[in-house]
This record gives structure tokens, sequence and C-alpha cells, in this order.
């Protein structure tokens, strides 16, 4: 006899198919899934105020290989979102999985209805409580709309989480109760796909990958390049990722370096992009004020490329020493600082074999473990 599928609920992703963070956690679970349990995608329907499967088809632009826009994708997937057949409650407390986070008071009302009782097999994957906590680095009033969220959390039966730092959290902010807390499963670090570069005195570019949004301190990035270019220093600079609304400070820093011909911003970038720009890398920087994890710096380590990196990214704290700078201050002055030392071709070379020896977990690893929970195994 068959046995049960586990549904994963994607409506964010559905909604708008970006290839970062959350995001790319979830397509890499449906790319990656182990079994022995079938995984069948779903999504809730805010109008009927039910779970609905979701086709084979829209699985496959999901996890399809990054040729087409976040907006090409969104198109492609609207036919596909309306189809499918209803989950019932039965089925759905049987193996329900959650990987995302959600605004919708109604999606919450239904998660929580479903964990009311004893046997209900409704799972969550946790990222971070940031929003919570540090509330002056989100919208205004983006604390208020994730209520829902961290109220339907304490309903659920079965958690993980990303890291150690989150679980943490978890235990002492919102539950208290150290018995409800599941794993902290690292991410992969192999998802850009990078083979292992080898160091080149010839490679004098830095690159950031990430949002721009004002917790991330791009803006301090341009400026200590700005300052640099102005003593006359070679040395380049590639900034890779969406302008967040938020962002007040990096568009004029922008506008003023259309013209630099050692900068280029990439927006928005595939996977081919971030691949060519990696190989091209002396080193990556990732300043971010506060992480729920940290990804970027990750995987440019799981590449052998060294990282200059604000202290305390939780994705960094798994690791032993090597392979990267460590600000504890974030400051123009301080990054300028740090990719001088990295343009020193002893000090990179150290850097760069120290990076090479590290050992990053893989997505295959992340998934497989994630399963094994999931089945009850971990």
């Amino acid at each position: 006899m068959a046995r049960a599928p586990i549904f994963v609920d994607l409506t964010e992703l559905t909604n708008y198919p970006v290839r970062t963070g959350i995001q790319r956690v979830e397509r890499e679970i449906l790319r990656r899934w182990p079994g022995p349990r079938a995984l069948v995608p779903c999504r809730f329907d805010t109008e009927k105020l039910e779970f609905r499967t979701l086709p084979d088809a829209a699985a496959e632009i999901l996890t399809g290989n990054g040729t087409h826009s976040v907006e090409e994708d969104r198109e492609r997937l609207l036919t596909h979102r309306q189809k499918g057949s209803r989950i019932s409650a039965r089925d759905l407390k049987a193996g329900l999985h959650n990987p995302e986070v959600f605004y919708d008071s109604r999606r919450a009302e239904a998660y929580s209805i479903l964990c009311r009782g004893d046997d209900a097999a409704v799972s969550w994957l946790v990222y971070d409580f940031l929003a919570y906590l540090r509330p002056q680095d989100y919208a205004p009033r983006a604390t208020h709309y994730l209520m829902h969220y961290l109220h339907a959390l304490r309903e659920i039966p079965r958690t993980a989480f990303i890291s150690e730092a989150t679980r943490r959290d978890y235990i002492c902010r919102v539950i208290r109760d150290v018995s409800r807390a599941g794993p902290a499963i690292p991410l992969g670090g192999d998802g850009v796909a990078t083979p292992q570069q080898t160091f080149a005195p010839e490679k004098r570019m830095f690159t950031y990958i990430g949002t721009i949004e004002p917790r991330k301190n791009v803006a301090d990035i341009l400026a200590a390049f700005e300052m640099l270019w102005r003593q006359h220093i070679d040395v380049g600079l590639t900034v890779i990722g969406r302008m967040d609304g938020r962002s007040t400070r990096e568009p004029a820093i922008l506008e003023r370096l259309a013209t630099e011909s050692r900068f280029r911003y990439l927006g928005h970038a595939s996977d081919d992009t971030v691949r060519q720009t990696l190989q091209q890398t002396r080193a990556t920087l990732f300043v971010s004020s506060t992480e729920g994890f940290g990804i970027p710096p990750w995987e440019s380590l799981a590449a052998g490329i060294p990282v200059i990196a604000s202290a305390n990214l939780p994705s960094l704290d798994l690791l032993p020493e090597g392979g990267r700078v460590i600000l504890d201050e974030i400051s123009p002055k301080a990054i300028a600082s740090a990719v001088l030392q990295l343009l020193d071709d002893q000090v990179a070379e150290r850097l760069w074999g120290e990076a090479a020896r590290l050992r990053i977990p893989t997505w295959d690893e992340f998934v497989q473990r994630l399963a094994s929970w999931l089945h009850g195994i971990d």
C-alpha cells in the first residue's frame, strides 16, 4: 500500500517566484526531494479558504533552470495555480509542511485549525525572527502583519530551523519549551553550482550578492570603494541584487557611479551570470547588520572564494576559522581597510587556501536531513 504523501505549501513562491532567500530553499526542496513519501506541492486558496494541490506543470516551472524572468514565471504559473484539487483536512493532518513566511491571517488560521488536537503531522521550517527582534530593519507595521504567522507558529507541533541562533530564539522568545523545538538544519552552499575556484593575482574585482536593503549596508560598501577609487586604487566592484523599496541611500550612489568603469550594478541576475561573476572575483562582501542565516558568504566559501563579512552571521558561526576577514565595525573605512588587506597577494592567497579547506554542507545534504526529519527518522 502506497504511503500518504507529504504536502508542501508553496503559496508565496507561486505568487512571486523569485530565486533568492526563502524561495531558493523551496526550489531546492522540490528539486532534490529523496522520498520515500511523495512530496506534493500545494497552495492555500484565500478565496475558498482551502489547500489545493498544484499540477505537475507548476512544479516544472518552479524547478526550471532560471532562463525566464520572475515576471515571465508569474505569468506562466497563473493558469496552473487555478488548477489542482482540494486537499481534505484528513490528508493534510497526515503530512503538511510549510517552508515559507507569510502575512495572510486566513492562512494562519487554517494552520491553527488543522493543528488543534493531537494527531496533526503538520510541520514548519523556520528561518528567523528578525522582523520581531529588529523591527527597525523592516517596513512600517511589518511586524504587525507578521503576528499572524507567529501566533500560528505557536500551534505547530513540529518545527525545524535553519540555524541554531533561530532555534534558540524560538525556545527563548516564542515557545519557552525546548521539547517543542526540532533540529537546526544548515542550508546548502552549492546552489549556484560554481566549480571550486583558484586564486589568481590578476583577479582584482570584489562582489556583493544579495538584496539591496538598509540592513545589508550596501551603501557603506559603495562608499568604501569610492574612497579607494579616489586614492587611485586599482580595484573593481560588482553588485548583484534587486533594489528594495526601503533603500534610500543606495539609489543616489548608484546614479553617481553610473559612469564609473570599475563598477557594475547588475540588478537581479541569472545563476549563469552569478557563476561568471564569481569566476572573476577576488573576494565577496557581505556586511549585513543582522541575518537569519547569511547564505551569500556561505556559497562564496563553498566555491573557495574568501569573504569580507560582518560579525555574528549564523552561517559563518557554524564554520571553523579561515577564509574570511570579519568586521566588528561596519563602516566605509572598515570595509575599505579589509579590501586593501585582500589586495595584498600573499594575504589573499592565504585566505583562498583557508577557504578551500572549509567543508560546506550541500543542498542534497540539507534536503536529505529535512526529509529524514519529516519522515520521523531524525
